[in-house]
């Protein structure tokens, strides 16, 4: 008998004594170990058959972690490993898993696999395939990496505009010169005499103040900005000029004469992706860039790869600007008609306003972000008015665009400024753009003076306007609605934030570019992106929407819109004044006012939500109404007379030489020769 056929009728017999219930006996047992040591080590016929047998020993759990340690050091693994962009953090994740798989036995092929590799049958490479397969379906992000990857490479921007390229070469004019030196005066006669024009700009004040002046030169105008859209036409067709934010500029509509102000914003950490948009894909034949002469060098480069000619005109200063030799010495008493007093927080301008107040005969209008824009507008009128007694103006760096204003003299209270991450130091091109607003062309006040409150910083002033402004190097992009939509179907159980943070790790810029901070967008998406019912595209658009997710009460109004969003109803006036205090009513101090400040943010997102989910935010006049009533609330709060308690500028300078830090970072500055000059003065 052969050994085979001997070993098949001892296991028949093993099956019909299981099936009667019998107990294998151990002589049996015996047996069947002697055959198959017999056929695995025998030199007889029957050896092949015997390692056939042998195969299908299982494997312990050492010898499983063997062979997998032999797999992780093979040369050839390591290669697949970075082809398949498999880093050394994610392969310990895998191989974890992996062993924990291997060792379960579950999967019979793979465990057919370990043994044949163990008998020499198989290379241990053979456990790739399994191995890249369970790893694929534990982190999907392996299937796809080199496709993420390739959507990834932002090195080369220009080539997204094609409308724009199919153009070329455009002709791109860059008027360079400081504030109040006329650039945009000559940008707009372009504007104004073309039979076609867009005019792009950073703030609605801006966008306002061009189509008012549109409308008084008989040109016809339309307004469009995030929150805000008015027609000349009444049938709402689209005039053959158009005053917008630049972030609402439409690439795809051909003009003849294009004016992007302020083009030095495309720095801008947060926004300047919106300037890099208009500038390489507006479809204007003639660009007019308006901007400080940082940005001629990054320009002229960006308008070589998109095929555009390219030119500067220069302007100087129509008034000169100089610093003051002597500082006020902490003394607002000193403050004269046309002063304005430049501080970089609410609190503060406050109590410089209320301190001004009191020690003069002055009233003073007030100016800062945080106020709503008609607000700002009504202060600023307020103060260029002469026929009234608001001769003094204490303001933020808000007055350092977008409003005319008659300034003799800007006095620095601090140089330092919160950036939105931590309190810094203005930087040269920060300090010029506030300090140039003192002075202006054919006004009360033909030169423009510069000084501080207290006399530490007038050094430091000085040396900030004396110091060059350094060449822009970069400029911002933004991750777009296609990125997200691709992304999305390579990964489609990943959440939106989980794409974010994807996004950012892997995406890739030239050296003429950079991504543009995206905190405010990640936390923006982290309260949507758990909403039942809201589709990924909204979830894109609520976090371009204007949020300040650190306010409690606009994050809430986040979640309700989202969640009225997710749910298919309609948010109307009536649950929307049940989200916030309504009816208003005159705050008492002024944390309430800041309080009233986030209620308005609050309706000027409704109103920027309502042009993009038309049928869930209805009542868009309702809401401008309620706009209106709570400015008329906050003017009265502005103009009432308030009587706080006045730091003395002795225990405030006290106060400053404690706390303030100088952390400069300019160029041609010694920082510890500035500080070592503000501590002698101290001392």
């Amino acid at each position: 008998m052969r050994l085979s056929q001997l070993v098949s009728s001892i296991q028949l017999s093993h099956q019909l004594y299981h099936r009667s219930k019998f107990v294998f006996s151990p002589s049996v047992n015996g047996l069947l170990s002697s055959v198959r040591r017999y056929c695995s080590d025998g030199d007889g016929k029957d050896n092949k058959q015997g390692r056939k047998l042998n195969s299908t020993v299982p494997l312990n759990n050492s010898a499983i972690k063997l062979l997998l340690k032999e797999l992780y050091k093979d040369n050839g693994f390591k290669h697949k490993l970075k082809v398949h962009k498999i880093e050394d953090d994610l392969l310990a994740k895998v191989a974890r898993k992996f062993r924990s798989k291997a060792i379960s036995k579950n999967n019979r092929e793979l465990n057919e696999t370990f043994i044949r590799v163990r008998n020499g049958e198989d290379k241990v490479m053979a456990l790739w395939p399994y191995f890249l397969k369970y790893a694929k379906k534990e982190y999907p992000l392996i299937g796809c990496i080199k496709d993420l990857l390739y959507h990834s490479n932002f090195r080369s921007p220009v080539s997204w505009y094609q409308e724009a390229r199919n153009i070329a070469p455009r002709k791109i004019i860059y008027h360079a010169g400081p504030t109040n030196s006329g650039k945009t005066y000559h940008a707009l006669h372009k504007f104004f005499k073309a039979e076609k024009a867009i005019y792009c700009c950073p703030l609605r004040l801006l966008a306002h103040e061009i189509y008012r002046r549109s409308l008084e030169a008989n040109v016809k105008c339309d307004l469009i900005t995030g929150e805000e859209r008015l027609y000349v036409d009444p049938n709402g067709f689209s005039s053959q000029h158009v005053s917008c934010t630049v972030e609402m500029a439409n690439i795809n509509e051909h003009y003849d004469i294009g004016i992007i102000d302020e083009i030095q914003m495309i720095k801008d950490d947060l926004r300047g992706f919106a300037w890099t948009r208009a500038l390489l894909g507006l479809c204007a034949f003639e660009l007019h860039l308006c901007g400080d002469p940082s940005g001629i060098d990054l320009i002229r480069k960006l308008a070589d790869l998109c095929g555009d000619e390219f030119e500067v005109q220069r302007y100087d200063r129509l008034v000169p600007l100089s610093v003051q030799k002597n500082s006020f010495d902490g003394k607002l008493s000193n403050v004269t008609k046309g002063d304005c007093v430049v501080a970089f927080s609410r609190k503060e301008l406050f109590k410089l306003k209320y301190s001004v107040e009191s020690k003069t005969d002055h009233k003073c209008a007030i100016i800062y972000g945080g106020l709503p824009s008609v607000t700002r507008a009504h202060q600023a009128d307020l103060f260029n008015d002469p026929n009234n007694d608001y001769n003094v103006l204490v303001a933020s760096d808000a007055i350092g665009m977008g409003l005319n204003l008659n300034i003799k003299r800007i006095i620095f209270n601090s140089l330092m400024k919160f950036d939105g991450l931590e309190i810094t130091s203005l930087t040269p091109s920060h300090a010029r753009q506030v300090a140039g607003r003192a002075g202006r062309f054919r006004s009360d006040f033909n030169i423009g003076e510069i000084t501080t409150l207290f006399v530490d910083d007038l050094p430091i002033i000085q040396r900030l306007l004396d110091t060059p402004i350094e060449p822009i190097q970069r400029a911002g992009l933004g991750l777009t609605w296609s990125d997200v939509e691709l992304f999305s179907y390579y990964l489609p159980e990943a959440s939106f934030t989980d794409i974010l943070d994807l996004f950012s790790n892997l995406v890739k810029v030239g050296d003429k570019f950079f991504i543009c901070r995206n905190e405010e967008f990640k936390n923006v998406a982290a309260i949507v992106d758990t909403v039942e019912g809201l589709l990924l595209k909204e979830k894109y658009i609520f976090c371009l929407a204007p949020i300040d997710h650190r306010n409690p009460l606009m994050s809430s109004a986040v979640l309700k819109f989202a969640t009225h969003i997710g749910k298919r109803t309609s948010i109307t006036d009536a649950s929307l004044k049940e989200l916030i205090p309504y009816p208003f009513k005159m705050p008492d101090d002024e944390e309430k006012l800041f309080t009233l400040e986030a209620v308005y943010d609050i309706l000027d997102l409704y109103l920027w939500l309502s042009f993009r989910f038309p049928d869930y935010f209805v009542n868009y006049h309702e809401v401008c109404r309620l706009q209106k009533e709570l400015e008329s609330v906050i003017s009265k709060f502005l103009a009432s007379p308030r009587k706080r308690k006045i730091v003395s500028s002795s225990a405030y300078r006290n106060y400053r030489s404690n706390t303030v830090k100088f952390p400069f970072k300019l160029s041609s500055v010694d920082e510890r020769e500035v500080v070592s000059d503000v501590k002698k003065r101290r001392s």
